[in-house]
């Protein structure tokens, strides 16, 4: 399939300014960043459309991270190592509305040395809190894939956001992390 496609006009790790009229942009218009992710969800759906790539791109001036489409964004010709772009603490972010009981959430998290990973917690028919490892496989040849785990929870556990960092961290080896607005964990995977 990803012989049909048009390639995507920005690699990993090209710098890019925010250039978008859409709403998307309007608070980030100008704003310089790191692309460290791409995703042809939309562009897979309709291949005529190719600025329908979808880039995830980290503006450092804004400390966030955020989806555009590619016709939203315009190359300044330079590209970061990836190793710029590794994690240096523990860092979570989540992308569902946390309450304080939760049957299911998903977001993204960096530990140290590493790129971001998806993470979906949910609640099962098991026992104990479980965890597994998983890749998600991506259908182009210009993508990815996204590593991360998931977190399986008792049907009768309590997922608030204090139970979620705490089976994360149980998981991964990892503590004190450090919550902020990362990517979107949808189009990590």
């Amino acid at each position: 399939m990803s012989s049909e496609l048009p390639a995507p006009k920005f690699k990993h790790y090209e710098h890019v300014v925010v250039r978008g009229e859409g709403p998307r942009c309007s608070d980030h218009r100008g704003a310089r960043g790191t692309v460290i992710w791409l995703d042809s969800f939309y562009v897979r759906r309709n291949p005529a459309l190719p600025d329908k790539w979808l880039y995830i791109v980290h503006l450092p001036s804004h400390a966030i991270w955020r989806t555009f489409f590619q016709s939203d964004l315009e190359s300044d010709g330079s590209i970061d190592p990836e190793s710029a772009h590794l994690g240096q603490r523990p860092e979570i972010s989540f992308d569902t509305v946390l309450e304080d009981d939760n049957g299911w959430a998903e977001g993204s998290y960096r530990l140290p040395g590493e790129l971001w990973k998806v993470v979906i917690f949910n609640k099962d028919d098991v026992p104990e809190i479980q965890w597994r490892t998983n890749n998600w496989q991506r259908p182009t040849r210009w993508e990815r894939e996204a590593m991360g785990m998931v977190i399986r929870f008792p049907q009768t556990a309590r997922m608030g956001r204090a139970d979620l960092l705490q089976a994360l961290s149980k998981a991964v080896g990892a503590s004190e992390w450090v919550e902020l607005h990362g990517p979107d964990s949808m189009a990590l995977r």
